[in-house]
């Protein structure tokens, strides 16, 4: 029995994407790091890893994987987008607004980044910003709730409770549960 040829890099990908569906991270991992040694310039390889390392808690080598994934490719919106995200998760807002405004730059339809974008602002202290950013990101996926309520808590924290209003009224069509969470936590009137 001959032996068989190891799977092509682009192979190896996909299985490790699919390793990853079936949430098998630490096999997935392995054979994304194959990929990166023998395609150094694999740019979703290493995005994937920086993915990866943050979803394990490895923030700062999540960081060094998106920065060799965007050394490759600088206009990555989703790698931005980690970026930011991993950013957050160490508090380091000012920089993950950077990153989630580079996103955002790379690809204006990506809600997440504007979200993210959001939270970082509020974090900041910066609401009226932060509420452009929630707006824009409720209008690119009009039934996110996660976007109603931040908005809603941002005029809450600004004094404009006819716009919290309109966010219990978005929401309430969709997501009962978002909608009276709104209505409890920032005294929205039933009528």
């Amino acid at each position: 029995m001959g032996m068989r040829a190891p799977l092509r890099p682009a192979l190896r990908f996909w299985l490790a994407q699919l390793l990853l569906y079936f949430r098998r991270a630490d096999a997935a991992l392995a054979l994304l790091r194959e990929v990166a040694r023998e395609r150094p310039d694999h740019q979703q390889a290493w995005s994937t890893i920086g993915f990866v390392l943050a979803e394990r808690g490895e923030l700062a080598a999540a960081l060094d994987a998106f920065d060799r994934a965007l050394a490759l490719d600088p206009r990555d919106s989703g790698t931005h987008f980690n970026v930011g995200y991993v950013l957050q998760q160490q508090g380091r807002h000012e920089e993950a607004l950077a990153a989630l405004e580079r996103a955002v730059a790379a690809d204006p339809a990506n809600d997440r980044a504007w979200f993210g974008a959001g939270l970082s602002l509020v974090r900041l202290s910066r609401l009226e910003e932060a509420a452009a950013r929630f707006e824009e990101a409720a209008r690119l996926q009009p039934f996110n709730p996660y976007a109603a309520y931040e908005l809603a808590a941002v005029y809450h924290r600004l004094g404009r409770p006819e716009k919290v209003r309109a966010q219990y009224e978005r929401v309430k069509g969709f997501d009962p549960k978002v909608s009276e969470r709104i209505r409890r936590e920032f005294g929205v009137a039933v009528r």
